[in-house]
């Protein structure tokens, strides 16, 4: 009787295991318990809540819980992961809100909330949050922005805009806007605009600038606010320069380049 109770039990439990019959690169191989959807899962799982474990990720579609893997592949861009990303290179379409890769972190989409790449960390979307990357943090799809708090050994880089703290080893740079405050050590570029405070050694460069601008040599369409560099140079300038050369083009001839101070205060006209 107490052997048939506990055949019964481990029956009971085996029974609670799902295993995909499908073959192993397509798609849904995964041992799961103690259902399908919820508890723990080993494979490739496509859908499920609790802890998972897999070792690369394909074609998965949300994932709630603590996902971890440890290699990366094309076809899981869709994929959308709440909770714990974990591994050597975690990827999917959208991961929030704490995603851990080894050497890095990728998504198709959008990337929310901390994420930390030991060396890379990569988005075709958003960068939301606070990134922390060894080397490289980039958010390189066409209308792609980097929004709170990153830091990279390197680098930073959004197409479309770049806004709060960016903390660059050598660059910080985008094709469009700068909002907040960015340093790096040898280059600050915005395509368009910059808001805020720049700090570079080296070069920095903007349409228009408005702010305070600390660098090596500072070049803009226009300033507005006090730029500190070896050599300012400006073709609008409203507001003031400090440094060994200072260019203002809009200031009357004879007046527009002067050695270690140069101002223009004038209104701009309407």
């Amino acid at each position: 009787m107490k052997k048939l109770l506990v055949l019964s039990i481990f029956i009971l439990l085996i029974g609670k295991f799902s295993l995909s019959a499908q073959n192993t690169f397509s798609n849904n191989m995964s041992l799961n318990f103690p259902t399908k959807k919820y508890g723990i899962s080993i494979g490739n799982s496509h859908d499920f809540t609790g802890i998972r474990i897999n070792f690369a990720d394909k074609n998965v579609n949300k994932i709630n819980g603590l996902n971890v893997t440890f290699w990366t592949k094309r076809s899981n861009q869709n994929a959308i992961v709440n909770g714990i990303s974990a591994g050597v290179l975690p990827t999917a379409g959208t991961m929030q809100p704490i995603s851990l890769g080894l050497l890095g972190v990728g998504t198709a989409k959008n990337l929310n909330g901390l994420s930390v790449g030991g060396f890379v960390i990569g988005s075709g979307g958003n960068i939301n949050g606070l990134s922390i990357s060894g080397l490289l943090t980039m958010a390189d799809g066409d209308n792609s922005a980097i929004s709170g708090i990153a830091m990279s050994g390197m680098g930073i880089g959004a197409h479309k805009a770049i806004n709060g703290l960016a903390v660059g080893g050598l660059a910080v740079g985008t094709d469009g806007n700068i909002s907040g405050i960015a340093t790096g050590l040898a280059y600050i570029a915005a395509g368009k605009n910059f808001q805020g405070i720049a700090i570079t050694g080296g070069y920095l460069k903007s349409e228009i600038f408005k702010g305070v601008a600390i660098a090596g040599f500072a070049k803009t369409n226009q300033m507005h606010g006090i730029s500190i560099a070896l050599y300012n140079r400006t073709q609008e300038l409203h507001g003031v320069q400090l440094g060994l050369i200072n260019f203002a083009g809009n200031n009357p001839k004879g007046f527009r380049m002067f050695p270690f101070i140069n101002f223009h205060l004038k209104k701009k006209d309407k």
